[in-house]
């Protein structure tokens, strides 16, 4: 896991790199090898974020990282005992960044690559795919969870995995029920809308859903104000 070589950039070349991104551009914390911060992302505790994965079982598989931003939890795959981690997002500039500290923290089979994942499917998928509060207002309101879902089908073969609220209020999209009706038909129940049941429906009748639960996540469905972590996991052929 651990590289020989290349050296490791400067922490100082790092830091220039990140506060050119902006703060804006960078979605989680951003540590050193030492644990210090080099950049704080959204204000999540280390520690909460560590517990995102819970009991995730990634040992022994590759691995691809959906929207990784800077690579947080590439990094963490790869720490947990992914054979191999893909790390994807759309922004060039991100990824460059993204590689440096892969190269910072000395770690091999880490990967980086800029593409418009959401459209172009892989030569051959990982075993796994991470889309990480991938999932937000903004995927739900455009009518592209659907979208979302294949593209998690091409990148994982066996296993998809998602961190994200199962039902949202509807006071809280920005989007009227008519048209989340037309975008989802059957999914607005009352004054909710089924954000898990419409993924699932979405990708499909070979995919099972399983709530992971570390005791941060909902544990249930009906835990609505909570997010949870799904695991999709295909059905064996027959």
């Amino acid at each position: 896991m651990l590289m020989d070589s290349p050296l490791p950039p400067p922490l100082s070349h790092i830091r220039t790199l990140l506060a050119a991104l902006g703060p804006e551009r960078i979605w989680r914390p951003v540590p050193a090898p030492d644990g210090s911060l080099l950049a704080p992302g959204d204000g999540c505790d280390l520690r909460d974020l560590e517990g995102y994965l819970g009991n995730l079982d990634v040992a022994g598989k590759t691995v691809a990282d959906l929207g990784c931003n800077l690579g947080y939890f590439t990094f963490l795959a790869r720490r947990c005992g992914a054979t191999r981690v893909l790390g994807l997002d759309s922004d060039p500039e991100i990824i460059h960044i993204a590689g440096q500290l892969a190269t910072l923290h000395r770690l091999t089979d880490v990967t980086f690559t800029a593409c418009d994942f959401l459209r172009q499917a892989p030569p051959s998928p990982c075993d796994m795919a991470l889309l990480i509060d991938f999932i937000g207002r903004r995927i739900i309101t455009k009518g592209r969870i659907g979208l979302v879902a294949t593209a998690a089908k091409h990148w994982g073969a066996h296993e998809l995995f998602f961190t994200l609220r199962p039902i949202y209020q509807l006071s809280d999209l920005p989007a009227s029920p008519d048209l989340l009706q037309a975008h989802y038909p059957g999914f607005v129940r009352g004054d909710a809308f089924y954000l898990a049941d419409a993924l699932a429906h979405a990708l499909g009748p070979d995919w099972s859903l399983r709530y992971l639960t570390d005791g941060r996540f909902a544990a249930s469905v009906d835990q609505r104000c909570h997010k949870a972590a799904l695991l999709f996991t295909r059905h064996a052929s027959r």
